[in-house]
């Protein structure tokens, strides 16, 4: 019987240790941006009133779209740049 003791320590013993581990693994926060785009294609779709409409309108698919569209990049790119455009633009 006291054998079993020790085995539900150890349980509650690695449960409580699993609880914390893990409570300060999601406190650390790591978060990637790419790099900017630059260069003559993003200049001038940065520039593009259609790309500018459908941000300020909240329609990001649409922006990502015709972010595409103006300078052939790939969707990851595209994403990350109407994003950073977007907050430029609204200022956060």
């Amino acid at each position: 019987m006291v054998s079993y003791w020790y085995l539900i320590f150890a349980a509650v013993l690695a449960f409580a240790f699993g609880v914390i581990t893990m409570r300060r693994r999601s406190s650390t926060k790591v978060i990637w941006e790419a790099p900017p785009q630059t260069g003559a294609a993003h200049e001038a779709a940065i520039a593009d009133p259609q790309l500018l409409a459908f941000i300020q309108q909240k329609q990001l698919i649409d922006a990502i779209k015709r972010y595409r569209e103006l300078t052939g990049v790939g969707l990851k790119e595209s994403k990350d740049a109407v994003e950073a455009l977007d907050r430029s633009l609204s200022g956060t």
